[in-house]
């Protein structure tokens, strides 16, 4: 072979190397579907660095306006250059602007961190990025071959009994679940008429959010609370402050022994979720007996559309796997599983929150 021959053939297999990707450009192209998935895979990312500044409370600090990491890290007493680093990979993620004079400020996003601001997020970036929250989804795949929650396999009981048993976690549960109720459930308040009842008897009723927002608009509507003794106690705080305790029958108890009688309105909100078919049929059927044959059920839930549509609920139903053991359903699942407890379904209403009213009569 003539050295021009040899030229002509190294020159050929340069420029077929070069048309050849390799790994690290094929993470560079964002245009291919690799590169997406390496954001799935990493997505554990952001939530530490959201979640590491909720923790550290820096979006409260930022609410007057920039600061410096240097000044920041004084007030927090942390490392100053850790500090910096994660407050400029918050800037990536658009929770934070960051200046060219090296401060930071709160985006739209980086106000729904901080304690004060409504509908506040801080306390749901702190839950699910905390470490006793977190470690559990390393055993999802022991979920998925056991067909139940890792939850207990990794700290030895189920979820509701680790929180009642370690007060600082089920204090930041609770915040997270009142800020979850302030943000989805109540935008499915107005998908139904509670105009029309009497007794609203709130089953798992949590800080009594939702029972609260009720009675607000609807004057001459009482209601009852009915959730664990720990938790109960918290709810007379929260509707004794806004005026409605006079108006609430506050009673603890196990939701899977017996649920309240009185009520022509049993509603679970985001309650149904927590469990799996068996225990929340238990649940459905406890209602059914506690009311009469023109009462009414109403479940604030997430429902799973259909195959492939884009849906929160459809990964939310993997922290239930993992967490709670629980599940959340489709539609013709809900169907089944309420004529399974003695109900008939009777509408689906869907609004702007993943939340939907689903509204079932005795059969």
């Amino acid at each position: 072979m003539t050295e021009q021959a040899d030229s002509s053939a190294e020159s050929s297999g340069d420029s077929s190397a070069d048309e050849q990707l390799k790994p690290v450009d094929v993470i560079a192209h964002s245009v291919l579907p690799v590169a997406g998935l390496m954001q799935l895979i990493l997505g554990h990312w952001g939530t530490q660095v959201v979640g590491t500044l909720a923790t550290l409370g820096v979006p409260d600090s930022l609410a007057d306006g920039p600061r410096s990491a240097e000044d920041l890290a004084k007030q927090h007493e942390v490392d100053p250059r850790a500090l910096y680093r994660v407050l400029r990979a918050a800037a990536t993620l658009r929770v934070l602007d960051h200046a060219e004079d090296e401060t930071f400020a709160l985006t739209e996003a980086g106000h729904f961190l901080r304690t004060d601001y409504p509908f506040s997020m801080r306390y749901n970036a702190m839950l699910h990025s905390s470490r006793w929250h977190w470690d559990p989804w390393s055993l999802a795949p022991e979920a998925v071959r056991k067909g139940g929650e890792a939850f207990s396999d990794h700290h030895g009981s189920p979820y509701y009994e680790y929180i009642d048993k370690h007060p600082e976690e089920g204090d930041l549960f609770d915040h997270a679940m009142t800020a979850m109720a302030s943000q989805a459930q109540l935008l499915a308040v107005s998908l139904h008429d509670f105009g029309q009842h009497k007794v609203v008897v709130d089953v798992g009723g949590g800080a009594g959010v939702v029972l609260s927002n009720l009675l607000e608009t609807h004057a001459d509507l009482r209601g009852v609370l009915f959730d664990r003794e720990r938790v109960v106690a918290g709810a007379k705080k929260l509707l004794g402050e806004a005026g409605h305790a006079e108006r609430v029958d506050f009673v603890p108890g196990d939701m899977f022994e017996s649920v309240p009688e009185g009520g022509d309105c049993y509603l679970l909100s985001m309650v149904l979720n927590d469990y799996n078919d068996d225990k929340a049929r238990k649940l459905l059927e406890n209602c059914r007996a506690a009311m009469g044959e023109d009462g009414t059920l109403v479940l604030f839930d997430m429902v799973i559309p259909r195959n492939g549509t884009p849906s929160f609920a459809t990964l939310g139903d993997i922290e239930c796997l993992v967490v709670s053991g629980g599940e959340l359903r489709t539609e013709p699942e809900i169907k089944a599983l309420l004529a399974s407890a003695g109900f008939r379904l009777e509408a689906v209403h869907r609004g702007f929150s993943p939340v939907c009213a689903v509204v079932a009569k005795p059969e």
